[in-house]
């Protein structure tokens, strides 16, 4: 009782700010070379209407009017639009003349669906179709980002890895490219997650949910056109290594058979999880970005 009456104050809430900042022209506040923070994304699905807060860094030679490459990044499970500060990613955005949008998705699994059995929702809409359709629309009605599919990627860790894989499986003709560091791509595999249970139901219930719309795996030759790149750690680090090596193998497999498919993929014996040791692999996933999203 007591968590359903927060969530109902959190979504009352966001849903006022949303409607308040329905008018408000976010360009004015940019700032080159800083996150402008508490964009809020008004949110409609299924007569309902909320919010959902955003961040983004404008690179230190932002020019108004210009277009720019856009990247979305996608936090671990529980955190926050702030999470990607802690990797540094910045100074590469300002390199590459890039700009990073950080949703809060909070514990959103990037579903395209609720279902009668979810028993948790991130927000209002699904948050797959938030990222796919609301926050690019968003982006381009208002900063005239992620205009353009050569121009955009998207890219996650952990949790958010998974989102950056299914997100692009969904919306092949949004992302140009897409990168996952220690993610997950095979629910199968972790048939008792409690995360991913709230949302699709329980795997003896709903295998095909678990099977099909939820994995990356599944959905791989959905990526027909998207660079892919895949980072994993192999001894302390989130979730199994297999998930991204069995991932890297499908697309490599597509790759074989047809020319449009493409997969760069590293792992790390010593790999840890967490910040300290995933922003060594910020370097490799912005210059990836940086090789294979065009102007």
């Amino acid at each position: 009782m007591k968590k359903a009456l927060l969530l109902f104050i959190y979504f009352f809430a966001i849903s006022q700010l949303s409607t308040s900042a329905e008018n408000v022209d976010y360009t004015k506040m940019i700032q080159p070379g800083k996150w402008l923070r508490n964009v809020v994304v008004k949110t409609e699905y299924a007569g309902e209407i909320s919010g959902a807060v955003v961040q983004i860094y404008f690179p230190r030679d932002y020019v108004k009017g210009k277009k720019y490459r856009t990247i979305i990044a996608l936090h671990p499970s529980d955190k926050n639009e702030r999470d990607w500060e802690s990797s540094g990613v910045e100074s590469f955005a300002d390199r590459y003349k890039m700009v990073i949008v950080c949703p809060a998705m909070k514990r959103s699994v990037y579903e395209n669906s609720f279902y009668p059995e979810t028993s948790y929702k991130w927000n209002v809409i699904p948050g797959g179709k938030f990222i796919g359709e609301t926050l690019i629309k968003f982006l381009n009605s208002n900063f005239s980002l992620a205009s353009k599919r050569e121009s955009t990627g998207i890219m996650g860790a952990e949790a958010g890895a998974h989102g950056a894989l299914i997100v692009a499986c969904y919306y092949p003709n949004r992302f140009k490219s897409a990168a996952g560091i220690s993610g997950f791509y095979d629910p199968t595999a972790m048939p008792n997650n409690k995360m991913i249970e709230a949302v699709y139901g329980s795997y003896k219930m709903f295998q095909d949910r678990w099977e099909n719309e939820a994995s990356p795996l599944t959905l791989a030759e959905k990526l027909k056109g998207v660079h892919v790149f895949l980072y994993h750690g192999l001894k302390y680090d989130s979730y199994q290594p297999e998930q991204s090596r069995v991932m890297a193998i499908r697309i490599k497999q597509l790759q074989k058979k047809f020319s449009d498919y493409s997969i760069t993929y590293k792992e790390n014996k010593g790999g840890n999880k967490g910040w300290a040791h995933w922003s060594y692999q910020v370097s490799d996933i912005m210059n990836f970005m940086n090789d294979n999203l065009s102007e």
